[in-house]
């Protein structure tokens, strides 16, 4: 089958699955299926004023505390301390605006015994290639204009999502195109609707600069001509009459541009089987692991000015929590390394807002008993036991070394963890 129309095929299958509703047990009876009934209005009230919790009592008294600061006179310390904020913001914005397209300097000690190339992605869908980013994207590219001749209209709802980074103007040019189709189908006999004007302020702003716009309104059945309107040559997109008789095709490819999806180069964990030997020297990881784009600088300083106003205000042990992860937030991706008793190391890499379940799943892909229990320990013997919170919550970032352990007491020596295939990478050099 066409890759395109498989891809599209899938989406529908995930589609209908989603749409299909809860599940429910074979014994379960039908007349519990539709859940429980909300209690009365009548019976909330009657139960007295409504309850709110710590979280909320604690923000309105900040919010007071905040207005009747307000109508005090001015606190010139505080303004001061304000300044020395806003001053030390606009140092570091400096700073951090002349790294944002140079690398940045890591330092060894804080990321011990650390050996990895880069950051490598895959693409299913296009075949086994195992590239960096910038290389899969372009074989992406390449790939979804090779199928144009194949299947022009699918391929061109993937194009416009994939290939154009803007995702507000994508948004609003698939809304643009979706309306010119949709004119069309309910008002077939109505000429002004299978026009299009080249210069009509509309279509230059929202789809002449749109990747994949012109080749979807081609498998559409437009057609690019040249009208003299009022002694002006003008260019159009016309709809000949006589492709009103496939108006069915119209509905398909909106309904396409509608579901369609960007393709996403999908991160590839970069398996290494190394020695405990192997991870003595220290290396520094690459500047895919740190580089911040000047846009990545300017939403980081935005939220740092944030902490002007929080400098003044009681912060609970949560906030100051989530305080600290914006700190560290500039990592893009975490190396984890996972020690078994028998020396071993596999290494993975992993994006920071992935979930601790996905190194769990990495671990079982590779465990010769994927069955059996098993829990990871930081270096001092602590637990890491939250699979449903990612690497940067958990501050596993930009490396950490994760010591395996079977739930059980089992003997090493009776024990192997690693399948063969995982073993057969592991090297000497």
């Amino acid at each position: 089958m066409n890759p395109i129309k498989e891809f599209f095929r899938k989406k529908a299958s995930e589609r209908k699955f989603k749409t299909a509703g809860p599940g429910h047990k074979l014994n379960e009876s039908t007349s519990h299926s539709t859940g429980r009934e909300k209690p009365s209005q009548s019976s909330s009230s009657a139960r007295g004023p409504p309850q709110f919790s710590e979280g909320a009592q604690r923000a309105g008294a900040a919010a007071l505390a905040r207005i009747e600061q307000k109508q005090n006179p001015v606190n010139w310390s505080l303004q001061a301390t304000r300044a020395q904020a806003r001053k030390e913001l606009e140092l570091e914005k400096s700073a951090k605006l002349k790294q944002a397209t140079g690398p940045k300097e890591v330092i060894k000690d804080s990321c011990p015994a650390l050996a990895v190339s880069g950051v490598f992605f895959t693409c299913p869908m296009i075949g086994p290639e195992i590239l960096p980013k910038d290389e899969i994207e372009s074989r992406i590219k390449e790939f979804l204009y090779a199928q144009l001749e194949e299947e022009r209209g699918l391929t061109a709802c993937l194009i416009i999502h994939t290939l154009n980074k803007n995702k507000e103007k994508v948004r609003i040019g698939v809304e643009t195109l979706t309306r010119y189709l949709t004119n069309i189908i309910d008002n077939p006999t109505e000429e002004k609707f299978r026009k299009i004007r080249f210069k009509n302020k509309i279509f230059q702003d929202r789809i002449l600069d749109l990747e994949g716009a012109f080749d979807f309104l081609t498998a559409a059945g437009f057609v690019q001509e040249t009208i003299n309107t009022n002694g002006e040559d003008e260019k159009y997109f016309v709809f000949p009459t006589e492709n009103l008789e496939n108006l069915e095709n119209l509905q398909i490819l909106k309904e396409a541009l509608l579901s369609a999806e960007r393709i996403k180069p999908v991160l590839d964990r970069n398996l290494k089987v190394l020695r405990l030997s192997q991870t003595a020297e220290q290396i520094n990881l690459p500047n895919e692991f740190f580089n911040l784009t000047a846009e990545e600088v300017k939403r980081e300083q935005e939220a740092k000015s944030e902490s002007v106003e929080l400098l003044t205000q009681l912060r609970t042990k949560a906030m100051r929590e989530r305080d600290g992860l914006k700190e560290i937030h500039y990592y893009k991706f975490s190396l984890i390394r996972i020690r078994f008793p028998d020396g071993i190391i596999i290494q993975g890499t992993f994006y920071v807002y992935e979930k601790l379940a996905a190194v769990i799943e990495f671990i079982k892909e590779n465990l010769s008993d994927p069955e059996k229990d098993f829990q990871l320990l930081l270096l001092g013997g602590v637990k890491v036991s939250d699979s449903e919170k990612s690497l940067l919550e958990l501050k596993l970032v930009p490396a950490v070394l994760l010591n395996f352990q079977y739930s059980s007491d089992i003997p090493s020596e009776t024990v192997s963890y690693l399948k063969s295939d995982t073993l057969s990478l592991l090297t000497d050099s």
